[in-house]
């Protein structure tokens, strides 16, 4: 009794100190049952058996019998029905060998009118299958595909093309949801820009999700401000306009409207002061019933020029950590002019649209000290010195004393 035990302890340690025998020889064990579940349900699929209970369909059927749902019970199917026509890759799944993730490519990458080429390539196919990762897999079979039926692969591009849609929906509190589908090459592009975008920052507090939010934020403010209308048509350039009344944004108190071509929302004032920080004013003079009596002359706060300068000095977000570039920034007054702050570089400042907010709206500050130094001053008041990028090889010069 005493050996018995000591032998089993023996082989739990042995298991313990190298896991990965045990856990190759159960996942081998479980492809070949799964391979022979899939000859089992296709023998009752070509039989037809399951109209004889009753089942509407095969996959009505299957999930009865398996308990799983819908959606899994259709892709077990499609395995079963395509991988008997691969004898080479059946053989391999059934002894183990090959992964479901990679017969799963494989099998969406057959079909009937290219039969005989996936025959002639089948060896070859099951060579990439059993010695590449999951994701290199899928690039070569897609390349494969494109040599095997080309004008499949030119019809699917189109169908996925004619399938892009955008859904923009704003809720009754003025939150916006976003619902859309893009082809690939649109979503590539839109998937690249949004990373470039919200890359970590040091100390970031934003999760991955808000991240790639404010990227899109950051990506439409990009294009708003470069926007130029097509030659021929006359399409007023994108605009965001915000209102509020003089005393509300010179005391920071109450609120303000935001209008664009697609409608109004009310806003907090702490929102149209950060918008005011960077943009063209208008003075306008309205009623008491709203009616617009004078309007002045509009004017740029923060010159073309002037930004020019900022963008050579700051090259990005100057917030620490933010990759941002100067493009994508506003020029925020570290004092804000409506409070007697300066149209000047040394109080001035490129931020992000996050950090922007961040500075308005989450009692963050940014006092200047001249020569392109801030200091940034946190909630809890801990500061940060912010010293200018080097411009080429040169040193900043030192911050004022």
């Amino acid at each position: 009794m005493v050996v018995m035990e000591f032998e089993a302890c023996a082989k739990e340690l042995a298991r313990a100190a190298n896991p990965t025998p045990a856990v190759t020889s159960a996942t081998r064990a479980l492809r070949r049952f799964r391979a022979e579940q899939l000859s089992e349900i296709h023998a009752v699929v070509e039989s037809g058996a399951y109209f004889v209970d009753g089942y509407r369909s095969p996959t009505a059927w299957l999930a009865d019998v398996t308990r799983e749902g819908f959606g899994q019970c259709k892709g077990t199917l499609r395995l079963a029905e395509r991988i008997v026509h691969m004898p080479l890759i059946q053989a391999s799944f059934g002894n183990g060998t090959l992964s479901e993730t990679a017969l799963r490519l494989l099998t969406d990458s057959w079909a009937a009118h290219i039969a005989d080429v996936f025959e002639r390539d089948e060896a070859m196919l099951l060579r990439w299958a059993t010695s590449l990762p999951a994701a290199d897999l899928r690039l070569l079979l897609d390349t494969w595909r494109m040599h095997a039926d080309p004008d499949d692969e030119a019809a699917t591009a189109a169908d996925q093309f004619d399938a892009r849609s955008l859904h923009l929906s704003k809720m009754l509190d003025g939150v916006g949801q976003l619902d859309g589908t893009l082809d690939p090459e649109g979503y590539a592009l839109v998937h690249e820009a949004i990373r470039a975008l919200s890359q970590r920052g040091e100390d970031e507090p934003r999760t991955a999700a808000q991240r790639r939010a404010d990227a899109l934020v950051q990506t439409a403010k990009m294009a708003i401000e470069s926007f130029e209308p097509i030659p021929g048509q006359k399409r007023r350039k994108p605009t965001v306009i915000a209102t509020s009344a003089n005393d509300d944004l010179c005391e920071s108190t109450g609120g303000g409207g935001l209008d664009t071509g697609g409608g109004r929302s009310i806003v907090p004032i702490s929102t149209v002061r950060r918008m005011a920080c960077d943009c063209e004013i208008h003075r306008y003079i309205s009623d008491p019933v709203g009616h617009i009596i004078d309007f002045g002359r509009k004017r740029r706060i923060v010159s073309d020029v002037q930004f020019d300068l900022l963008m050579i000095r700051d090259h990005r977000c100057r917030w620490p950590g933010c990759g941002v570039p100067a493009a994508g920034c506003d020029a925020h007054h570290a004092t804000h002019w409506l409070d007697g702050g300066e149209t000047k570089p040394d109080n001035l400042i490129l931020l992000c649209w996050y950090h922007h907010h961040l500075l308005h709206d989450q009692h963050w500050s940014i006092e200047p000290l001249g020569a392109g130094y801030f200091t940034l001053q946190m909630p809890d008041g801990r500061r940060r010195d912010l010293r200018p990028p080097l411009i080429g090889a040169a040193m900043p010069a030192p911050p004022p004393s």
